[in-house]
């Protein structure tokens, strides 16, 4: 009924497929223990992260700083561009190239007679 299929896999095969089942077990046991301890914790103990000093307090400010907008030669446009090239002049306008010359047939044609 069905045809028999013979399929050999080499030592090297069975090797690199086990090898790689024990690495993604593996992985899977490390994340859950990972993602567990993860929330088991209570979040009070977080040192790790911040490191036990407070934060420093904020440098005074001496003034504005940074970019002042609008800049004071700035003009404001006196039109609104819709287009963004409405006050621009036109392109010249291309010359029509009028009709294309026929191609030559680069192999005779075939034609039927009628008869």
């Amino acid at each position: 009924m069905w045809p028999k299929l013979r399929v050999e896999v080499t030592l090297e095969g069975w090797i690199f497929m086990i090898g790689l089942r024990v690495f993604d077990v593996g992985a899977l046991i490390v994340w859950l223990v990972w993602f567990f301890r993860l929330r088991e914790d209570d979040g009070d103990d977080d040192d790790f992260r911040r490191g036990d000093d407070e934060p420093p307090d904020p440098e005074p400010d001496d003034g504005p700083g940074g970019l002042q907008l609008p800049l004071p030669d700035a003009m404001p446009w006196h039109a609104r561009r819709r287009d963004h090239g409405g006050d621009r002049t036109p392109a010249p306008a291309r010359p029509r190239r009028g009709v294309p010359e026929p191609v030559p047939a680069r192999a005779p044609v075939k034609r039927r007679v009628a008869g």
